[in-house]
């Protein structure tokens, strides 16, 4: 492959991440389904990237990921994304190499990994921060 077609692979990649978070914002954003849960989708894009890509080439794309959503949205600590999407890219790849040919059912196993992994990190970090009285239970 040429200079010029990774070029407008990873600017595809780039402005269909884009496009999510876009999505994400402006629409997603604003749904509530059960008292302020909304759909959170931006995990995903970096895991099709990790699913289709060398590990080294997702890794740095999913860092970059991560970024650009912690700048953009507050995470539960800094760099909470980065870490997020980097780990969850990681772990998509060894998956798509290793046991789960790449295709559907790698990207729905994947990106269903990827909000897991999200959340159980969310969780992680925000325990210890939570202070729950005997009280309100």
């Amino acid at each position: 492959m040429t200079q010029r077609d990774l070029f407008y692979k990873w600017l595809f990649y780039s402005l269909a991440g884009l496009l999510w978070v876009a999505v994400q914002q402006l629409l997603l954003n604003h749904m509530n389904f059960w008292d302020g849960v909304h759909p959170f989708v931006l995990p995903m894009v970096p895991i099709m990237a990790a699913i289709l890509e060398k590990r080294q080439e997702s890794a740095f794309f999913a860092i970059g990921a991560g970024l650009f959503c912690d700048l953009l949205m507050p995470g539960v600590i800094p760099c909470f994304y980065t870490l997020a999407f980097l780990s969850a890219a990681l772990l998509s790849g060894l998956i798509a190499g290793r046991m789960i040919m790449p295709g559907f059912l790698c990207a729905f196993v994947c990106s269903v990994l990827a909000l897991v992994l999200t959340d159980l990190l969310q969780i992680v970090f925000l325990s210890p921060s939570a202070n729950f009285a005997a009280a309100d239970a």
